[in-house]
């Protein structure tokens, strides 16, 4: 599978969406089953299957899809 569709499967299985409901608009206040908790796991989920470790001191900032997508791709993890 590759890293864009990992991306997908990992972001609709966590916030229990579609995943054609992954797209750049898809925020925190579109789905309600993306809280703090879900992030926090969201997060760990992204490390875990990509083997990296991502900054998290500002995580309300990481709130979107655009930004995971620009954290993963620091890390040589383009989706």
């Amino acid at each position: 599978m590759e890293h864009a569709s990992k991306f997908r499967s990992i972001v609709a299985a966590i916030l229990q969406v579609p995943e054609s409901a992954i797209t750049d608009d898809l925020t925190p206040e579109r789905v309600d089953t993306w809280d703090s908790l879900n992030h926090i796991n969201l997060i760990g989920a992204l490390e875990q299957e990509f083997g990296i470790t991502l900054a998290t001191e500002n995580l309300e900032r990481t709130q979107s899809i655009p930004v995971l997508r620009a954290l993963l791709a620091q890390h040589g993890v383009n989706v």
